[in-house]
């Protein structure tokens, strides 16, 4: 069976995915002209039309859209195979991608222990929130929050992610009572945009469903909440995972002894292929024993507050 040109082809697949032949141009060092060219002996290779002209805009035609899906496929398994083959160099860094507030909040407090155990070890981390393919993406791991499958990987369980209400204590100075549940609806209650349903949850298990703040304030990630939190400015929705050492700390506490499991956990995820940094060996089992660490402590929390919820029920509804 025939193959298309290599060049045609990689022109077809910068093109299709950019959805502009200048952009493409760009990306690949060549002019617009030339993949547009390049293109036009793709399309007489196949007998089809790929793309909608249009001035100067173009767009693809449903047999293009169905075989840019193909094409980028196939040159992920190409990148994928060609990056098994050749050589790490040395000192290469390992390449993990998490999100922002797991890295702030729980990664980089505990990374000064990597480095004591593993000196040389370089790692680039990479905030993300988006689906992860290692065939497409240049990533050695990732760290997730979900319940989403990732295509060809190991995944290894960290830990849960229960939520429990946060605050500063100089916030109970203020003289705005925090007693019972329902003073909830006296304070400011801060909200994640990236963790949308996390109050409702907790709420819920509260018994207080239709709660309503006094006011809100709305943040684009779960770690500058807490940070307004620390700050004083009003109540937080928090992984407890995420926050033990402010606990422990005293620079944020639990006004209620209420915690509910959130709909998904915290993932360490990695090609299903012979890892070839050496470096992820390392860094993975240090992952997993700091997750053990973690997960423990959260089960000794979690039992406290099982029971000082218990003894809270009594004087509540005494």
């Amino acid at each position: 069976m025939r193959i298309p040109p290599l060049t045609a082809l990689r022109a077809f697949e910068c093109a299709g995915r950019k959805l502009s032949f200048t952009m493409a141009a760009s990306e690949l060092g060549v002019t617009p002209g030339a993949v547009s060219r390049q293109i036009r002996v793709l399309e007489d290779f196949l007998s089809l039309q790929l793309f909608h002209r249009a001035n100067r805009e173009v767009s693809l035609t449903q047999e293009g859209v169905e075989y840019l899906t193909k094409i980028t496929d196939a040159f992920a398994l190409i990148k994928s195979a060609t990056e098994q083959l050749i050589e790490v160099p040395e000192g290469a860094p390992l390449r993990v991608s998490t999100s922002s507030t797991f890295t702030l909040r729980w990664l980089m407090p505990r990374m000064h222990s990597f480095y004591s155990q593993h000196p040389g070890n370089n790692l680039q981390l990479t905030m993300n929130l988006t689906a992860v393919d290692f065939q497409r993406d240049d990533l050695d791991a990732t760290i997730k929050l979900g319940n989403e499958e990732t295509p060809q990987s190991v995944v290894r369980h960290l830990f849960e992610a229960d939520l429990v209400a946060v605050c500063s204590p100089k916030l109970l100075q203020q003289g705005i009572p925090l007693k019972q549940i329902s003073d909830l609806a006296r304070h400011t209650l801060l909200h994640s945009t990236a963790r949308p349903s996390n109050w409702t949850l907790w709420l819920k298990e509260a018994g207080m469903s239709d709660l309503i703040g006094a006011s809100t304030m709305q943040f684009e990630s779960s770690s500058l909440a807490y940070q307004a939190a620390t700050d004083g400015v009003g109540i937080a929705m928090a992984q407890l995972p995420l926050i033990l050492d402010d606990l422990e700390a005293g620079t944020l506490i639990m006004p209620f002894p209420i915690s509910t499991p959130d709909d998904c956990s915290y993932n360490f995820i990695w090609p299903d292929r012979t890892p070839r940094n050496p470096s992820f060996k390392p860094f993975r089992d240090w992952m997993l024993e700091e997750a053990r660490k973690t997960h423990a402590r959260m089960e000794a929390l979690k039992a406290d507050i099982a029971h000082r919820r218990a003894e809270w029920d009594k004087a509540v509804f005494a």
